[in-house]
């Protein structure tokens, strides 16, 4: 379930990771324009948005419990996007006008896109990103202990841990309240 839940929520992060990069790209583009460095103006928040974007992609990318379908997912429509912009632009024209569009459709065709896809997609081939480990469960030698023991009378000790105690029929508290 956590794969087709990663997955899901990848293919609504690509989307993001590409207006985000495109409307940083536009604000530092317009910046230029004028001939404003990045601390200037809008700058510093275009720079704060690409920094989310390469924080964004660390946190989906590097940590080694989270599903691979995540960023594979992201990766695929990052991807898929920079390969429909080099082969049916037209395709890609026809987006709804949304903050940051103008931006990632200058970048497609430059190819800027497909390091960000391989990065995506190389947590795919990480076998150990695939399983998860339960720590707080027994261990496999400790849910087997025991499960095929004969009755009989042997000289090994028994553990205690599954056997219950027996309760005294009156029982004292441990600790009473003592008169101030």
């Amino acid at each position: 379930m956590r794969h087709f839940v990663g997955f899901l929520a990848g293919l609504i992060l690509g989307p993001v990771l590409l207006l985000v990069t495109g409307w940083a790209f536009a604000h530092l583009r317009g910046l230029n324009a004028v001939q404003s460095d990045a601390l200037q103006g809008t700058g510093p928040v275009a720079v704060a948005g690409l920094v989310g974007v390469g924080l964004l992609v660390a946190l989906v990318a590097v940590p080694p419990r989270l599903t691979p379908m995540l960023p594979f997912a992201a990766a695929l429509v990052v991807g898929g996007a920079t390969a429909t912009a080099l082969l049916r632009m037209h395709l890609l024209e026809r987006l709804p006008v949304l903050p940051g569009v103008e931006g990632a459709l200058t970048l497609l065709p430059l190819g800027v896109f497909v390091p960000l896809a391989l990065v995506l997609a190389a947590p795919v081939f990480v076998g150990a990103r695939w399983v998860r480990d339960n720590e707080d469960g027994p261990t496999r030698e400790e849910y087997f202990d025991g499960l095929y023991e004969d009755g009989g009378d042997d000289d090994r000790p028994r553990s205690t841990a599954t056997r219950a105690e027996p309760v005294p029929e009156h029982h004292q508290p441990r600790h009473r309240l003592e008169d101030a």
